[in-house]
């Protein structure tokens, strides 16, 4: 796959099922892991915080898209073949 000329493509599928797993994965990191709701919105720093949670929750909801899509692959890879 890390082949010089290779273009890596998401079906649309993927990309939309990022959007509820992004939103879980901000939900649960706002209000569970960071405690945001303890922090106030009066300086630069904390909305440099907000954005920096919604930053790592893209990624990680990304990263969780790549593993459902591998999961898949690796399934239909193993049905297909009997």
């Amino acid at each position: 796959m890390l082949v010089k000329g290779y273009q890596f493509k998401l079906p649309l599928f993927y990309w939309l099922l990022l959007i509820p797993t992004f939103l879980l994965t901000s939900y649960k990191a706002l209000f569970f892991d960071w405690h945001i709701q303890n922090f106030s919105f009066n300086e630069l720093e904390d909305f440099g915080r907000y954005v920096l949670v919604l930053v790592t929750s893209l990624i990680e909801a990304f990263i969780y898209v790549l593993i459902i899509r591998l999961i898949v692959y690796l399934l239909q890879k193993v049905f297909n073949k009997t």
